[in-house]
């Protein structure tokens, strides 16, 4: 059996278009790959400014939607230390969030990445997942297009590191 982690949470700036599109992918992805053990990972969202309340930007809604996710009730948190406590892993979509997590939440060290980073991407598409906000809905396509990348990379990041856990190894396990 597979080991997965419990609590991932996507941050970003405002959580109305990049960690609200990660999060839904990301729990789609996650239940693609995993099944019925996805069922007890937890994936949040949450925004380092965001306005408590506020919902997905539209073309985040409508990109999304295009790719059978519906975000419509989606709505914006601001993140706070209840938020991360406890997350075995955080995605952030840029290295500027992970400076400010971190400096906010030392305890997080070795726990908090940038998407790319964590996908094994930030050298070929850079540490940061651009910011579609305010852009037009063919911005929020590329951007949801690279988040999407990055998710199928975490995926398999997140099955080695589940593979490492089952077996005390980096070995993938044996079967006889």
């Amino acid at each position: 059996m597979v080991a997965l982690p419990r609590r991932i949470v996507v941050v970003c700036s405002g959580n109305t278009c990049r960690s609200a599109m990660a999060e839904a992918m990301l729990r789609k992805a996650l239940v693609d790959e995993f099944g019925g053990r996805a069922d007890g990972v937890v994936v949040e969202s949450a925004g380092l400014f965001a306005r408590e309340g506020d919902p997905a930007s539209e073309n985040a809604r409508a990109v999304m939607m295009e790719r059978g996710l519906d975000i419509s009730s989606h709505r914006a948190r601001l993140l706070r230390e209840d938020v991360v406590e406890g997350a075995d892993l955080v995605l952030v979509m840029t290295s500027a969030h992970k400076q400010v997590l971190l400096a906010r939440h030392p305890s997080l060290e070795g726990k908090v990445f940038t998407l790319n980073e964590f996908a094994g991407l930030a050298a070929e598409l850079g540490p940061d997942t651009h910011d579609p906000f305010g852009g037009s809905i063919e911005v929020y396509r590329a951007t949801a297009d690279n988040i999407k990348r990055a998710i199928d990379g975490a995926i398999r990041r997140i099955r080695e590191m589940s593979m490492e856990n089952c077996t005390g190894s980096e070995e993938p396990p044996t079967t006889e």
